[in-house]
């Protein structure tokens, strides 16, 4: 019975993990706005009101106040294309344009000065 109920336990532990590794591999197909138990708790949705080449950083104009993002080699950058009717596409630092509406989920939901990615709405072809 003990190792069956181990056994039970190490299941449900690999179903939980399976389900963000699943969400992790196709959340760039995932609109702004809309990731499961993400959006909104662990990102910000917003308008980007500047953008620092040099320094590699994005400001968003936060509902909360604005907000300085770096934006790493690391980040993931992705075109939200689903008011086109269009599929998701990888972007890259040029997409990220003043006025575009975005939603930037943190490396670390603490400091949140480190994009992991972000979603880039474009609306117009």
């Amino acid at each position: 019975m003990r190792s069956l109920l181990s056994g039970l336990g190490m299941a449900l532990a690999l179903c939980a993990s399976s389900h963000a590794h699943g969400q992790k591999a196709t959340e760039q197909f995932i609109p702004i706005g809309q990731s499961p138990g993400v959006s909104l708790k662990y990102s910000s949705i917003g308008e980007v009101a500047d953008v620092n080449p040099a320094a590699q950083t994005v400001t968003i104009a936060d509902p909360a106040g604005p907000r300085t993002v770096r934006i790493t080699e690391k980040t993931r950058i992705w075109l939200d294309r689903t008011k086109l009717k269009q599929t998701n596409v990888p972007g890259r630092f040029a997409d990220l344009q003043k006025g575009r509406r975005v939603e930037v989920k943190y490396a670390d939901p603490e400091r949140r000065d480190v994009a992991e990615w972000v979603k880039v709405e474009i609306s117009q072809p």
